[in-house]
């Protein structure tokens, strides 16, 4: 296999691309080809020290999604065969070309999609129907979705839609709102979001994949009684929180991050996913990618999640 190894924390000066024998599944696990590898931002928190990894995972191997075909099954699994095409999480290990995987944490590919496709939508899906989840978003909701233009803020827009909600992409880089809302949906920048929120009478849930202060605008978006999930500390680890409008509102601050969970929390939610929506997933509900890198250009691809502009997913193509 061929795979991303951290060789310690600290900067890009740890990241390599490295080669070892195909790793091999336990009774509950499935080994996954997988030619693409999402990149997600809590690598680069992970690449950093800031996210640590559970005792379970590969210690030196980032990566928090698969998508791919089975060529290995545990003697305990059930689910799956040999030649399947799954999608999912896992708790690390994901920046390889062989995967391991639990068998009750990945959902089955749609047949129409390509690899690339499929490669873009599992952390991204997953993450924003948790957030939705969390957020108690149903029939004729309003939710903000801070911070939109990436694959979690795109995701839960087009999830927010399938839920019968309506959806208010907020971000700062004027380039990916245009692409953003030539997906069809309202679209404005941070400057201005409070007047368009106010316009639809507030927003009873946001989405938020900033954080830091910016919880605290979250706050004045709010309908009395509406929630907000914080899903991201990529602004910030603090926020100054005006309780007094806290109160007022008898609003619900929550938090959900998905690698720390248990095995059996992880197993639920991939059901709940898959009993609700796995008709839209692929269809109705897709993740642009925002650019392919070869495997070897992986710190290239670490630096592009921090840009300014960035829409969709960022892969990493491990083909020869």
């Amino acid at each position: 296999m061929r795979f991303i190894r951290f060789n310690g924390q600290g900067g890009n000066e740890i990241v390599s691309v490295d080669e070892g024998p195909d790793p091999v599944p336990d009774a509950h696990g499935i080994l996954v080809a997988a030619r693409y590898a999402g990149v997600n931002p809590a690598d680069v928190l992970q690449r950093n020290g800031g996210y640590p990894v559970p005792v379970d995972a590969p210690q030196d191997i980032p990566g928090l999604e698969v998508a791919g075909e089975v060529v290995a099954v545990g003697s305990r699994v059930r689910k799956w065969a040999v030649g399947d095409r799954v999608m999912g999480i896992v708790s690390g290990g994901g920046l390889a070309d062989r995967v391991l995987a639990d068998e009750h944490h990945v959902w089955q590919t749609p047949a129409h999609l390509n690899p690339i496709e499929a490669a873009a939508l599992p952390e991204a899906v997953l993450t924003a129907f948790d957030a939705l989840n969390r957020a108690r978003v149903g029939l004729g909701d309003v939710v903000v979705v801070r911070g939109v233009n990436g694959g979690v803020g795109i995701a839960a827009c087009h999830l927010i839609r399938e839920l019968g909600a309506q959806a208010i992409g907020v971000g700062r880089a004027e380039s990916a709102l245009k692409q953003v809302a030539e997906l069809g949906f309202t679209v404005c920048l941070a400057a201005e979001a409070g007047r368009a929120v106010a316009s639809l009478g507030n927003a009873t849930a946001v989405i938020d994949l900033v954080g830091g202060e910016a919880v605290a605008e979250d706050l004045s978006f709010l309908r009395v009684g509406g929630r907000i999930v914080v899903v991201s500390t990529a602004g910030g680890l603090t926020a100054q929180v005006p309780l007094n409008l806290l109160m007022a509102k008898r609003a619900d601050v929550m938090g959900t991050v998905l690698r720390g969970r248990s095995n059996a929390e992880k197993a639920l939610l991939v059901d709940d996913l898959e009993r609700r929506l796995s008709a839209s997933i692929g269809d109705r509900v897709s993740v642009p990618v925002d650019h392919v890198f070869k495997a070897e250009e992986v710190t290239t691809a670490f630096d592009r999640l921090g840009e300014s502009g960035k829409f969709g997913k960022v892969l990493l193509d491990f083909g020869a």
